[in-house]
């Protein structure tokens, strides 16, 4: 009886080790370490500068000008909502305006906050730029909500044009570039078409507009082509806009070996994200994304949201005819194979690409439309199996209830938290900081 006894004290005392739920199990370790995120992120061969120092010099000058933008619509008084200026009003719009790359790459400045104010409003929630460059083109390179665009340089090329977005034309941004960055741009690229003669190169005008459709096919041509590398300058700037280029989460300090980083909140929502909560389904790999479109039963909500929007179904259609696609002529490394066989079916209605998790925390309100304000809200829609109704298309069977008590949703909401990068490291190539606006040219 009395070894009994002793062998139950040392079980009793050997069993928090053996439950404990502040620390990982070899098993865990080894799916976290899949969450791992390198130095750098995959080549993209489309843009051959991609890599280079002076295109993302002059990229990230191209990122906060507001000179590539045409004037703001009725939505903006210049006094609410975030307002950029009152209506009328020209040159307000830069991709900061709704990529605020020193608050977690999204848009801290739109109110109501569900979806983006430009030049109109948006039906769609602006995502983080932040690690948009790990987008794998050899997984599509899909950008945007719907993936509508399949690389980071034709993703740069959508909100300029956009009426709700920049509201400016190509040919505007092609005589923006002769006159103010004539040098810098053609160090990266070569020389410029003659734009000052305006007869050839109207001062504005894009594919529908009658100044650019009377141009000849050669001087198009040219156009496009200077559009397509404004395009490629911003995304070398945006290659460097990435987790490695700033201080480790608390959750990349727990990878690298210092299981203090995170609390044991954190631990046990790590535990859950891979574990019952089963989130690292789709919320899988370096940047908590699985780089595919999934129907989850999001209700389109707010003031400025669509009331139907099919998501996937839409943007396979335009990304197949995007003259600037990877398969296009204005890739540098032209290739089609993405794209073959790809054809909207009726599950991609209501689909959106999976967001990474990286800085979640700084990055609401959630969803393509935003409808969510809070992390907890985001865990309480996957506990509640999604929607129950106001969504386009069909929820995927996959999600239904998590059946989470209050604790589990707590320690899930804490362990997204940790996944937010520290400050900005010095980068040589931006003294004035990574983030920092750079002066711009007269």
């Amino acid at each position: 009886m009395r070894d009994f006894a002793l062998a139950f004290v040392w079980c009793a005392a050997a069993l928090p080790a053996c439950t404990d739920e502040t620390s990982f199990t070899a098993e865990e370790r080894e799916v976290l370490d899949t969450f791992k995120l390198d130095v750098r992120p995959p080549p993209d061969p489309s843009n051959r500068v991609a890599d280079k120092r002076e295109a993302a010099v002059l990229g990230k000058k191209f990122y906060f000008d507001t000179r590539f933008s045409g004037t703001l619509g009725p939505a903006n008084d210049g006094v609410t909502n975030g307002s950029l200026g009152p209506s009328g009003s020209a040159g307000r719009v830069a991709c900061y305006s709704c990529h605020q790359i020193d608050k977690g790459g999204a848009d801290y400045r739109s109110r109501p906050s569900a979806t983006s104010l430009g030049a109109g409003y948006t039906g769609r929630n602006a995502p983080t730029v932040i690690n948009a460059a790990y987008s794998d083109v050899s997984k599509g390179g899909w950008q945007f909500w719907d993936g509508r665009k399949d690389s980071l340089w034709s993703h740069a090329l959508g909100p300029p044009e956009s009426g709700a977005e920049h509201n400016g034309t190509r040919l505007q941004y092609a005589h923006v570039i002769y006159d103010h960055y004539r040098a810098d741009y053609e160090v990266v690229f070569g020389a410029l078409p003659d734009l000052s003669d305006t007869v050839r190169f109207p001062s504005e005008g894009k594919p529908g507009d009658p100044a650019f459709d009377a141009m000849s096919d050669a001087d198009k041509q040219e156009i496009n082509r200077v559009y397509s590398n404004f395009g490629k300058a911003i995304a070398a700037y945006e290659r460097r806009i990435i987790s490695p280029a700033f201080q480790p989460s608390a959750f990349d300090r727990v990878l690298a070996g210092d299981d203090s980083a995170m609390s044991p909140s954190a631990i046990r929502g790590a535990k859950l994200f891979i574990g019952k909560a089963a989130c690292n389904e789709c919320h899988r790999g370096p940047t908590f994304t699985d780089f595919k479109f999934h129907n989850i039963g999001c209700p389109q909500q707010g003031v400025n949201a669509l009331s139907v929007d099919v998501g996937r179904f839409s943007g396979i259609t335009n990304v197949k005819g995007d003259v600037f696609n990877r398969a296009g002529a204005f890739s540098d490394a032209v290739d089609n194979s993405h794209l073959m066989g790809l054809a909207p079916l009726e599950h991609d209605v209501g689909a959106f690409k999976t967001p990474t998790l990286r800085n979640v925390r700084v990055t609401g309100p959630y969803m393509h439309d935003g409808v969510y304000e809070t992390l907890w809200d985001v865990v309480n829609h996957y506990n509640f199996g999604g929607a129950t109704g106001a969504y386009s298309g069909e929820k995927e069977i996959t999600i239904t209830p998590l059946l989470l008590d209050d604790r589990e949703m707590g320690d899930i909401v804490e362990f997204l938290e940790s996944l937010v990068d520290g400050d900005p490291l010095p980068d040589s190539d931006f003294p004035e900081g990574l983030l920092v606006a750079p002066a711009l040219p007269n």
